[in-house]
């Protein structure tokens, strides 16, 4: 098999067969669950029942805008570099009680 090239399985965009079952079910049922939804979240906030409008709206709020990954972000700060960017107190601070010595201070 070459690296990068798909052979055999779905063809993207090809819904699996558990999830055209329940997709059929539905139709069958004329149940569009969306809509469903969404009816339930403007009837909700009608009736001022906010706790399940609120409910309905974040379960609408997915298909409209995912929820975004955390990402981890990593750095490559030297020591050095970190005190180089402090100002003289935060300097101060950071070393107060280390013995250092100023032969060594540049």
């Amino acid at each position: 098999m070459a690296k990068g090239k798909k052979t055999g399985g779905r063809v993207a965009g090809t819904p699996n067969k558990n999830n055209q079952t329940i997709m059929d079910k539905l139709a069958a049922l004329d149940c569009d669950p969306i809509t469903g939804m969404a009816t339930i979240a403007k009837e909700s906030m009608e009736a001022k029942d906010y706790v399940t409008a609120l409910n309905a709206f974040k379960e609408l709020g997915q298909y409209v805008a995912p929820k975004r990954k955390s990402i981890e972000m990593t750095t490559h700060v030297t020591y050095e570099d970190r005190l180089r960017s402090m100002s003289e107190d935060e300097l101060n601070e950071e070393l107060r009680g280390m013995e250092i010595d100023p032969a060594n201070l540049q």
